[in-house]
């Protein structure tokens, strides 16, 4: 789980109430992302790893190790399958 991403340069991202909204410049296509998608996100862009993101879902959202680790795995996979990650 500690691979390293960066967010593709085809992507935008604005915050919304209650998440982020990402556009992927190629594909004219929108991507909606709740609060904790949006914290990914947000972590994946400033250059953290998997892990580290894990660890900070697990504190602001007060949830135990391995459901963050699992929503982290399942949000990134969900990126990268939608051309929005690529792996540094």
């Amino acid at each position: 789980m500690d691979d390293r991403y960066r967010t593709s340069p085809d992507t935008a991202c604005a915050a919304v109430p209650g998440g982020a909204v990402i556009i992927h410049l190629g594909t004219n296509r929108y991507f909606s992302l709740n609060a904790t998608a949006a914290v990914v996100w947000g972590r994946l862009d400033a250059g953290d790893d998997a892990l580290a993101i894990a660890t900070a879902l697990a504190r602001d959202f007060q949830i135990d190790d391995v459901t963050a680790r699992d929503a982290v795995s399942r949000t990134i996979a969900q990126f990268e399958e939608a051309g929005l990650l690529l792996r540094a």
